[in-house]
């Protein structure tokens, strides 16, 4: 099983957080993945932090250590497919959720992968996306 982390499940990571931690480490090598959605917004949230200052040096380093130690799965073409199907799916519904997280579930799909998040509101209406909190 691949588990595909969602921004907030990836923040918990950098964090440290004890129950995301022990989730980690229920897996095996390789279960665990990120997408570049997620990435671009861990990218864009670091990038905000002044260059100086130990809270973004500790968030950099936990970032550069974590993205080396997971998978990157790609979008692949069945990933803009699935984004087609669920944003039309949720728009028939008058559902509104973020592209970023529609793209995140669109990759996840692809890649037959369940999504982990602390958001579960946000991938419930999805149709087809498998998603859990850690």
């Amino acid at each position: 099983m691949t588990w595909v982390l969602d921004t907030t499940a990836y923040s918990a990571a950098m964090r440290n957080d004890p129950e995301m931690i022990r989730f980690l480490r229920k897996r095996k090598p390789g279960d665990i993945a990120l997408v570049p959605p997620v990435v671009a917004e861990i990218e864009y949230g670091i990038q905000r932090l002044p260059r100086t200052g130990r809270r973004g040096g500790l968030l950099r380093s936990r970032h550069q250590a974590l993205m080396g130690s997971l998978r990157l799965l790609d979008w692949i073409p069945e990933a803009s497919s699935e984004f087609g199907r669920i944003k039309a799916f949720l728009e028939h519904r008058g559902t509104l959720v973020d592209d970023f997280d529609i793209a995140i579930a669109a990759i996840a799909c692809a890649h037959d992968a369940q999504v982990v998040t602390a958001d579960l509101a946000h991938f419930a209406p999805m149709d087809g996306v498998v998603s859990r909190h850690w």
